[in-house]
């Protein structure tokens, strides 16, 4: 079977598609067009479903697609790794840019304990999971790329098509991050999909079971199999010198077997199981006691810091332990907010917020028109919502400093956060002594954080509409049908200005 296919070129042609498709759910958000799901991969994504279930209990409908990848995995090996991630092609890339190749010098049998750290890794991060903290933003390929795409390409798109600017706050780290993984490939060939990737470790693990798989009967010896292995996993020339947790089906092997014996089929009754796991049991305690030492230090209140609650989120965001037990900080959200108003957060929380999203109003505020973090969340950290219903939740609520405030502090008319505020909740007050001075209505108030965003562009030093996260998800005062009205007057005001 598949003898007269050439593997090796549909799965490049795999690879291209497959990576144009991933880039595609990040730009095409709104496109009508665009008929995939945004956070197709994400639903791909094994390992995020079992971690997001794990931490909190709760498993997105979407991630249920990924017992379809656990279903091929088991029927073709781990293919996912060789034919569709995006790492995994641009890893590809990388080397065949910089003509890296397997070095026949380097031994393909690797030290079995470096083998083993992706499968340490993977157990690391399943055990942290389980008491409720998130490591797999450090290791999931999809939320690696997912981070790294938008911070490389939507800059671009942003400034030559849409004439916006695009600015993420320290966004250059999630770049910095994926070079260094390319640059791991200089030690050896596919290092980070060998020794690290704990989604590969995953799929390696179902990879033993598989119908499918190779033969080699008749194998004469040559080297030239094992020397075309980017992943070490030919060992030697008989069937049980082969590991299938380490092969991505890539099928270097097919096309320079010189007498053609090697070939890829359905696994018959004489094939077993060949060269398993065997992760010592003090190795497999280590990496599970230090997951769970781990989690407990991040969760812990000296690390998480007590303003944790008081950082603005997303519309619509869970409560904030569920929001950060939810969220694998792909910054999907922050790819794809169109005022910048959404950053990862650093260390303001601790280690146990780092990476997640937050509402910043210096940079931008949350625009009524715009539902497309709801869009692209895989998990539900974000709910889901339309810009008819966004405001009848508050995300926070704009406070006044009088001291700082024109009309109060300096008796000078102002009120330029009037008409920008989307809810109606800012409105002049009747003062005898003061000209046009302001006031923030609290149920009015949904925290959008745009009043904020227009009171330091016209103010020296700290704004004095400050928005906090007081009342965040709490039931607004804000009227649907007057919300829907001013969307209504404010598109209208936008065509005839073009």
């Amino acid at each position: 079977m598949f003898r007269n296919i050439p593997l090796k070129q549909v799965r490049l042609w795999s690879q291209v598609l497959s990576f144009l498709v991933f880039c595609g759910g990040i730009f095409l958000v709104d496109w009508k067009y665009w008929f995939l799901p945004e956070e197709l991969f994400f639903f791909l994504d094994p390992l995020v479903a079992v971690v997001t279930y794990a931490a909190t209990g709760v498993l997105a409908s979407g991630l249920m697609l990924s017992l379809a990848m656990v279903v091929l995995a088991l029927v073709f090996g781990r293919f996912f790794c060789g034919w569709m991630c995006p790492l995994g092609s641009l890893i590809d890339f990388a080397e065949w840019l910089f003509k890296k190749r397997p070095d026949p010098k380097v031994k393909h049998q690797d030290p079995e304990k470096v083998a083993q750290v992706k499968f340490g890794v993977l157990v690391f991060v399943l055990a942290a999971s389980f008491f409720s903290v998130q490591w797999i933003y450090f290791f999931d390929p999809m939320v690696i790329m997912t981070r790294f795409v938008g911070m490389t390409a939507i800059p671009v798109e942003r400034t030559f098509l849409q004439g916006k600017p695009f600015s993420v706050l320290h966004g250059e780290q999630f770049v910095l991050f994926v070079i260094g993984i390319l640059l791991m490939s200089m030690a050896a060939s596919r290092f980070w999909c060998r020794f690290i990737c704990p989604l590969g470790a995953f799929y390696g693990l179902l990879a033993r079971f598989s119908l499918f798989d190779f033969k080699q009967d008749g194998c004469k010896g040559c080297p030239k199999c094992r020397k075309s292995c980017p992943t070490g996993a030919i060992t030697g020339p008989l069937p049980s010198d082969f590991r299938p947790t380490e092969c991505i089906r890539c099928f270097n092997c097919l096309p320079v077997c010189p007498v053609s014996v090697r070939t890829f089929g359905r696994k018959t009754g004489e094939q077993n199981p060949r060269q398993p796991v065997r992760m010592p049991r003090r190795t497999f305690l280590f990496w599970l006691s230090s997951g769970i030492a781990g989690s407990t230090v991040l969760s812990s209140h000296a690390l998480a810091g007590s303003k944790a609650k008081e950082r603005l989120r997303p519309p619509f965001a869970a409560e904030e332990n569920a929001f950060l037990d939810l969220c694998v900080r792909c910054q999907a959200c922050v790819n794809v907010c169109p005022s910048n108003a959404l950053q990862p957060l650093m260390l303001q929380s601790g280690l146990y917020g780092l990476w997640s999203p937050v509402l910043v109003p210096s940079s931008g505020g949350c625009e009524p028109a715009c539902n497309r973090c709801s869009k692209v969340c895989p998990t539900g950290a974000i709910g889901v919502f339309d810009v008819h219903t966004k405001y009848t939740v508050k995300m926070g609520t704009a406070h006044l400093d009088k001291s700082r405030c024109v009309s109060w502090a300096d008796n000078k008319p102002c009120g330029k956060c009037i008409p920008k505020c989307p809810t109606c909740a800012i409105s002049f007050v009747e003062q005898p002594d003061k000209k046009m001075p302001v006031a923030v209505d609290f149920l009015l108030c949904v925290g959008c954080g745009i009043c904020e965003n227009i009171c330091r562009q016209q103010t020296l030093g700290p704004a004095a509409l400050v928005v906090t996260a007081q009342g965040r998800n709490q039931v607004s005062g804000v009227n649907v049908d007057h919300f829907l009205k001013h969307l209504e007057k404010k598109e209208r005001n936008e065509n005839h200005d073009h």
